[in-house]
């Protein structure tokens, strides 16, 4: 996956880069709002208490936000949390939170049950997190034996315990889970069971490093930074940053994303990549590459094209397009001694005799054909050999 800067010319290249730069700066629009749960279930039993908060990561503090809550698509209550106290099914439901200004959130579905067993798990889970699921039966009954099930696996036999923790989850740890356990009543214990998904999602998005200027000369001061998304649920998370060239460490981890290139030189040309982690070892993404060529004053000067970024995805390969007087120079150069050489051909070319002056000296001339189109002037130099030209219908006289 690499970006370059290549000496191209074509304007419909600069089109289609231009296209996906604005895919890119659509697919890169700000998160919206999302509806956060405290406790953090969002599978209840009735008579229990839940807390919901109108989480957003665009809002700068600096303007007047309000909230609005809706239930079903319906409009049901203005401010940031929304509390529900001694839950009926009733409560059960799609529940959404807008902010004005702003975009309205996801759905956030929340469950109230009347049974005796709900397995809860969060309904949020992140590359990196600590989970906890809770094997919960209705308050005011006496539990036993607990057992977990990952895809029907056995996992833990917890005993009573009702709890079960899965530290440092990834991508591959989304599955279905199930828990079983014996709650008495009617003096018998009874076995009940319930089962959730788990869906782990990305923690921040795959990195991109950016230029901040399309091309670059020697003596150019240009600025490097690399930018990810975190999830508005996980924005308290601290993220650092590193920048490499040609695979090399040239900025270890901080928490700036930017890398400063002064007065650049053309031994800073090379391939660029930044890297993310968060605080520790955890979670740790690597940038495409962004080849990056330092120019020498006035290579540049020529063409200068507009800049265009494209983000890239894996498995994909992205070119940003520059002009290049170089190769100008080097196409007038050719071009020049084209020019020279057909003029060298014309002034080589034997002059036309009228038909009545030399009929049969010029028929004797091109009677001997090779079969590599070579004729040789018989009559005069036996080592001048004359070249047919098929493009210009002439023969070239070559001594």
């Amino acid at each position: 996956m690499r970006w370059y800067y290549r000496s191209l010319s074509s304007s419909i290249s600069v089109k289609t880069a231009a296209m996906a730069y604005l895919t890119f700066l659509f697919t890169e629009a700000a998160v919206g709002p999302v509806v956060a749960f405290n406790p953090q279930w969002n599978k209840i039993f009735t008579g229990e208490s839940i807390n919901m908060t109108c989480e957003a990561s665009n809002m700068t503090g600096e303007e007047e936000v309000t909230y609005h809550w809706f239930k079903d698509g319906d409009w049901i209550h203005s401010g940031k949390s929304l509390t529900i106290s001694s839950a009926q099914k009733s409560n059960s439901g799609s529940y959404q939170c807008q902010t004005n200004p702003g975009d309205r959130s996801d759905s956030a579905i929340l469950e109230v049950y009347n049974n005796y067993l709900i397995l809860q798990v969060p309904p949020y889970a992140y590359e990196g997190d600590n989970l906890t699921l809770r094997c919960h039966h209705y308050p005011g009954y006496t539990a036993g034996q607990t057992i977990f099930y990952r895809n029907n696996a056995v996992i833990k036999d917890g005993g009573r315990e009702d709890e079960l923790q899965i530290v440092n989850v990834n991508i591959t740890s989304s599955s279905k889970y199930k828990c079983t356990k014996q709650v008495y009543r009617h003096l018998l214990y009874y076995q009940h069971s319930d089962e959730a998904p788990i869906s782990v999602q990305e923690l921040f998005s795959i990195p991109t490093i950016r230029l901040s200027s399309h091309s670059v000369t020697v003596g150019d001061n240009v600025t490097l930074t690399c930018h990810t998304s975190l999830s508005p649920l996980r924005k308290t998370t601290v993220l650092e940053f590193a920048f490499k060239r040609d695979g090399k460490i040239i900025r270890e981890f901080s928490s700036s994303n930017k890398y400063e290139i002064t007065s650049a030189k053309q031994r800073h040309s090379g391939d660029y990549e930044c890297e993310v982690k968060t605080s520790g070892e955890g979670i740790k993404k690597m940038s495409a590459t962004l080849t990056i060529l330092v120019n020498r004053t006035g290579e540049h000067e020529l063409f200068n094209q507009s800049a265009i970024e494209v983000t890239s995805q894996p498995g994909m390969s992205h070119v940003i397009i520059a002009v290049s007087a170089t190769s100008m120079v080097l196409i007038i150069i050719v071009t020049a001694l084209i020019l020279l050489y057909k003029a060298r051909q014309n002034n080589q070319q034997p002059s036309k005799v009228a038909d009545s002056e030399a009929p049969d000296e010029i028929e004797n001339i091109y009677t001997d054909l090779d079969t590599n189109t070579t004729w040789r002037d018989s009559s005069q130099n036996p080592h001048k050999t004359i070249v047919y030209n098929p493009a210009t219908e002439n023969p070239v006289i070559v001594c």
